[in-house]
């Protein structure tokens, strides 16, 4: 196979007989099985070459209000709505992973925690626009981090939990 031939493994991941995490059939995104091999893998890159990376976790706010409204059919639409907002907004070398109901992870390459929070004001109106018009009160709310001297890329994980779970309570 030639080099502009590679298959893009996170629009085709493949389907691991027995392993249900690896691919989210709704969203048509790779799942946490996927996200943790892709995570570990680019720790070790942006270690070994000091390259810059950001892990973003992004969660559908509202999304339990949505089901006791409206169903999980109308809850599974908006992250699946949010997740294409996301996937679109990316570039080919950033990974997209769906790791929960109303939780989404991107892990974008060769980028600086500034240039992602400038990447996620964009992607964070349009993905308002598309919840709002699902639902009145339902957003999108983003933590991120990336590896510094003090930590790793894996390890990055925890200060991104901490920081969406500042920007859940404070919404």
């Amino acid at each position: 196979m030639a080099i502009d031939e590679r298959p893009d493994l996170e629009r085709e991941a493949p389907i691991v007989p027995g392993r249900i995490d690896w691919y989210d059939e709704s969203t048509r995104l790779p799942g946490p099985a996927f996200w943790q091999a892709v995570l570990v893998a680019e720790s070790a890159r942006c270690l070994r070459y000091r390259r810059p990376a950001t892990l973003v976790l992004a969660r559908v706010v509202g999304y339990a209000e949505l089901i006791e409204l409206w169903g999980t059919g109308v809850a599974a639409q908006a992250v699946i709505d949010v997740a294409g907002v996301l996937r679109a907004g990316c570039r080919a070398s950033d990974h997209v992973a769906r790791l929960g109901d109303d939780l989404v992870g991107l892990l974008l390459t060769e980028t600086d925690e500034v240039a992602a929070i400038n990447f996620l004001e964009r992607v964070r109106e349009r993905s308002d626009r598309v919840l709002g018009a699902r639902a009145p009160g339902v957003r999108i709310a983003f933590g991120w981090a990336g590896p510094t001297r003090q930590r790793t890329l894996v390890e990055s994980v925890t200060t991104a939990e901490d920081v969406l779970a500042r920007e859940v309570g404070s919404g």
